[in-house]
């Protein structure tokens, strides 16, 4: 007389009292950006990122802050194998490295697999001597429901099919767990890929939907996601696409991790860890420290990137003439006088007239944006009111010394010098 093993399946709870955690600019930029009126916010929060890149990289940094910034959508997560690299799939994208952070998206949902698997007896032992990938076999086990209520597996599944050739499908494929009053998913059943289609056509057609390990929604993301993958696997994706879908696959990666590893309760007594930590050789500008505010006037202080009070003194040091020099991005030297100016209402302007190989004066308005100890001068178009999508005249300075700025263009390396005009008696 044969045997029936029946797997038993329990609610999966957070392991470890350890979360990882976004770097919280990428999300609060993006509040920012909604409200005219938290400009001053935005701008301060973009340059804080842009300037945690910096370090790493001297070209397209805005072009790498925005694309990381769109990936962006969730701050904390379980703190498990899969959200390691799921970080890292996001600063491939963030660099550029579309194909890659495709691939490893990939990857990293076979990961969660495998990281599920692990919590809980199932059918295939161990997963390291499995030698091919069983990826699909393995999410459609996971999806399936493995405690079914009795009323609703009597009522809603059996009752609800129309031949009895699937009733009995049904009703051989669980056993009854009289004390508990559940129905449970039999273990040689549920691994069986045939097995595992026919559930879910069956489970369609009688309108069954119960969640188990995760959500419908997230079963359907998993396929999608790595139907995509393979594309860039097996070579056939189309030419032109790859920024497209690794979007799209970052997307799905971000809802299907938020509905497995998302904490489940508040953040008392967690511990709180960034997500970047475990690259430091790729994450070397990042500063991931959280700042805490003695008050609630420093508290929003930190919450928006605003200046402390001393920076706005220290910038009405600008006000003046300077004499400045810089290299343009041809590396040729060039040369002009700035003017700051303190207008109604403590505002302070900027323009520079620059002199061109010609000896030919030109004055430029430039927009100031103060920061934790240095400005950025940017020109833009009184008309418009917005800087040129062309080349433009753009310096990010430190206050030095008080009749002295040093920095460089934002647009290029080259270097910048500015020195107060002195006026005679």
């Amino acid at each position: 007389m044969g045997c029936t093993f029946v797997i038993t399946f329990y609610p999966i709870y957070s392991m470890m009292n350890e979360l990882f955690t976004e770097f919280e600019e990428l999300l609060k930029i993006q509040e920012f950006s909604q409200k005219t009126e938290l400009r001053m916010a935005y701008l301060c929060t973009y340059e804080k990122i842009a300037k945690a890149l910096k370090d790493e990289y001297s070209e397209n940094i805005d072009d790498k802050v925005n694309r990381w910034i769109e990936v962006t959508k969730l701050q904390y997560f379980e703190k498990v194998a899969p959200i390691t690299y799921f970080f890292q799939a996001k600063m491939l994208y963030r660099d550029g490295f579309y194909e890659s952070s495709i691939m490893l998206s990939r990857s990293i949902s076979e990961m969660v697999c495998y990281e599920l698997l692990s919590r809980f007896p199932h059918p295939f032992g161990e997963l390291s001597l499995i030698e091919i990938p069983l990826f699909r076999l393995f999410v459609d086990f996971l999806a399936l429901p493995k405690r079914i209520e009795k009323k609703i597996f009597e009522d809603d599944i059996v009752f609800k099919l129309g031949t009895m050739e699937d009733r009995n499908f049904i009703k051989s494929s669980y056993t009854y767990e009289k004390d508990s009053k559940v129905y449970l998913l039999k273990i040689e059943v549920a691994k069986e890929k045939k097995n595992q289609k026919r559930f879910f056509d069956l489970f369609n057609m009688v309108g069954f939907q119960q969640p188990d390990t995760f959500s419908d929604s997230t079963h359907r993301l998993f396929h999608e996601l790595y139907d995509i993958g393979n594309e860039y696997v097996h070579s056939k994706a189309p030419d032109g696409s790859a920024k497209e879908d690794a979007f799209r696959v970052l997307m799905m990666l971000t809802q299907i991790l938020s509905d497995i590893f998302g904490p489940t309760t508040g953040l008392e007594g967690k511990v709180i860890k960034s997500g970047y930590s475990d690259f430091p050789d790729i994450c070397k500008g990042m500063n991931f420290a959280i700042e805490f505010g003695l008050t609630v006037e420093d508290a929003q202080r930190i919450y928006y990137n605003i200046p402390a009070q001393r920076h706005f003194e220290a910038a009405k040091n600008m006000i003046g003439t300077w004499n400045g020099r810089w290299r343009t991005v041809n590396g040729d030297s060039a040369h002009g006088t700035l003017t700051c100016q303190m207008e109604p209402g403590d505002m302070i302007t900027a323009s520079i007239v620059v002199i061109n190989s010609d000896e030919f004066e030109n004055k430029v308005p430039l927009e100031i944006r103060l920061f934790d100890g240095y400005i950025h001068l940017i020109e833009f178009d009184p008309l418009t009111m917005q800087r040129s999508s062309t080349i433009h005249l753009s310096f990010e300075l430190d206050f030095f010394e008080k009749d002295l700025m040093l920095g460089n263009s934002l647009s290029h390396s080259g270097k910048a010098i500015f020195e107060r005009q002195v006026t005679a008696g």
